[in-house]
């Protein structure tokens, strides 16, 4: 069962309880007894920790070039014939 925060009306001391989803149960604040109590909206518990969420995730990275583009690129050279190393 989720834990929530309440806060008691009359001495307004904050503890928790434990309750199941969609209970509308208020309990009794454990210093005063008092059945005055409201529940508070606490924040969210996901911590986002880093250099960024999106910069680092959603963010577009740019294409690397493949060896394949890259011998394109690269002007062409003559090709070097071989001396013939046969006799005859």
């Amino acid at each position: 069962m989720p834990t929530f925060d309440f806060k008691c009306r009359q001495c307004s001391h904050t503890f928790e309880f434990s309750r199941p989803f969609g209970s509308d149960n208020h309990p009794s604040c454990p210093e005063c007894k008092s059945r005055k109590t409201q529940k508070l909206i606490a924040p969210p518990t996901i911590h986002f920790k880093g250099s960024g969420f999106y910069a680092t995730d959603s963010i577009a990275k740019p294409k690397k070039e493949t060896t394949k583009n890259k011998k394109d690129k690269q002007p062409k050279e003559a090709k070097k014939e071989k001396p013939n190393d046969k006799k005859g």
